[in-house]
């Protein structure tokens, strides 16, 4: 039986939740404003962490792994994507009080192979099996919050996998109507107790005793979200044994409210692509966003370019519309950076977006690999739709780029560079490699999380860093962006649109040594 909550238990920490932490909780809706700076500054270094591993992951080819290890590997990226999500979801809520998150449609393919990937692997290392049952007649989106599902099915699934020790456990999921979700998770467990069943229905009858602490509460926050969203959570013991938890949650249209409805078959059907949206005008945001889920999309939203850069370097994408005109790092900058990934993200189709479609813009946007500018506001759903699937369409016709550096082409001093690797000795040659490699990624991320908070000391002590390291490597064109940013850093009012100038000028520069020391190590490494 899953365990009584009234029956004396082994503390779960003195810390433990009970009711009246979860109210708590409820109402501490948003950070000390005192503290939020440094909390915004821990959210940079959670999504650099995370960004790095999802990065590393990019860079493993799946595809040469084992079977048993590819199984195992895909799961890792999957759930990694899921955590960017959950981790989003979290600094967004905590650092913007009181703001709506946007909720996107959620592509059911993807969604359903996700969590089949996920669980089944999951409840096969402990011996029992999962089954995925998902009606045919699911639409091809839905609109749910990412956030709110990936939770609710991490509590239903990993409470039945907790306490069904032995068989399976299967998730069912359909329509109740046309807006209604259910799904349904049931276990052969040995199922409830009356006493939990009694609590899991109205957990204001939980002891306040230490005793009794922390049981059972994710199937209440469970049902606390659920019921925040405007569902409900059913949880019962099975007539044949076994637990089964059902929920419904409320569809939301894919169509915004104050915008008339659309014959949406006659429009492209964007319903198997994931599309990054960047733009810094929350109506254009809105607009166009209302657009493209109209067409099935699955829209994810970024307000400007240093989001934009995190969201490509933690999640997957089909494509990715960008605005030209963003602060912090313009839509240029953006690409540049994107070009220079690796794992397979250079090749990400893109499409511009500009409010002055110039001659001059469009040469430097298709010098970058970008087919597609438009001028924004679009005029409607086809136009929209069609450069869409003519952009991605276009991307899967070419082939994979090849970024091929030489010294020239960074400016860096050749003797120099030579003269460092010969100090190293050829058995060390790789080792010195990635320590610099790992000095000047460090800078970087602290050199982005000063430059959005606009944290002068920082900017200067990671400038005073790279200056070092660029210089170690012969890197010139870098040591002099480096240093000319670190003395405007010194300034008592350091002029902004100087600073929006070098920043991305030298992290260009910057990616450019990183690629090139990346590709000497898989060298020095390939010789030994």
């Amino acid at each position: 039986m899953r365990p009584d909550p009234t029956a004396p238990q082994a503390p779960q920490g003195a810390d433990a939740p009970t009711q009246s932490a979860l109210s708590d909780v409820a109402e501490a809706s948003c950070v000390n404003p005192r503290t939020a700076p440094e909390l915004a500054l821990w959210g940079h270094d959670l999504r650099a962490a995370l960004s790095e591993v999802i990065g590393a992951l990019r860079l493993i080819d799946a595809e040469r792994l084992p079977a048993a290890t590819k199984l195992q590997f895909a799961r890792t990226a999957a759930a990694s994507e899921a955590l960017s999500l959950l981790l989003e979801r979290a600094l967004s809520l905590a650092l913007d009080c009181g703001a709506v998150p946007h909720s996107p449609v959620l592509q059911t393919e993807r969604l359903m192979a996700n969590l089949k990937l996920r669980w089944t692997a999951r409840l096969r290392d402990q011996g029992r099996q999962f089954q995925l049952l998902a009606a045919p007649d699911l639409p091809t989106t839905l609109g749910l919050d990412g956030a709110l599902f990936e939770r609710v099915m991490s509590n239903l699934l990993g409470n039945a996998a907790k306490y069904a020790p032995t068989g399976r456990v299967i998730c069912r999921m359909g329509l109740l109507d046309d807006l209604t979700l259910q799904i349904s998770v049931q276990d052969d467990g040995p199922g409830f107790s009356p006493q939990s069943l009694a609590f899991l229905n109205d957990y204001q009858t939980l002891p306040e005793t230490p005793a009794a602490r922390g049981t059972g509460l994710g199937l209440v926050i469970v049902r606390e979200m659920v019921q925040a969203a405007g569902g409900v959570l059913d949880i019962r013991n099975r007539a044949e044994g076994g637990a089964l938890a059902m929920v419904t949650l409320p569809l939301m249209p894919h169509q915004a409210r104050d915008l008339e409805p659309i014959n949406t078959s006659a429009l492209p059907d964007l319903s198997h692509l994931r599309i990054l949206l960047a733009d810094d005008s929350p109506t254009h945001r809105a607009l166009h966003q209302t657009l493209l889920t109209q067409m099935g999309a699955e829209v994810v939203l970024a307000k400007d370019g240093v989001e934009t850069i995190g969201r490509i370097e933690r999640e997957s994408f089909d494509l990715a519309i960008i605005d030209i005109e963003m602060p912090y790092f313009n839509g240029l900058d953006v690409i540049r950076h994107i070009r220079a990934m690796a794992g397979g993200v250079a090749d990400l189709p893109i499409i511009a977006l500009t409010s002055h479609c110039r001659a001059e813009m469009a040469e430097k946007v298709n010098a970058l690999g970008v087919e597609v500018m438009i001028t924004k506001p679009v005029q409607g759903a086809p136009e929209l739709g069609s450069a869409v699937l003519g952009a991605h369409q276009h991307s899967n016709l070419l082939p994979p780029r090849t970024a091929v550096l030489a010294l020239a082409d960074i400016q860096i001093n050749g003797d120099q560079f030579a003269n460092l690797l010969q100090m190293a000795g050829p058995l060390g040659a790789a080792k010195i490699l990635a320590h610099i490699h790992d000095d000047l990624t460090h800078a970087e991320r602290a050199l982005i999380a000063a430059a959005h908070t606009k944290n002068w000391a920082e900017v200067r002590a990671q400038t005073h860093v790279l200056i070092a390291l660029a210089g170690t490597a012969g890197a010139e064109r870098l040591s002099h962006q480096v240093q000319a940013l670190n003395l405007l850093a010194q300034n008592a009012q350091p002029d902004q649109g100087t600073f929006l100038t070098l920043l991305p000028q030298l992290l260009e520069s910057l990616r450019e040594l990183l690629n090139f020391i990346t590709m000497k190590i898989k060298e020095h490494g390939a010789r030994t």
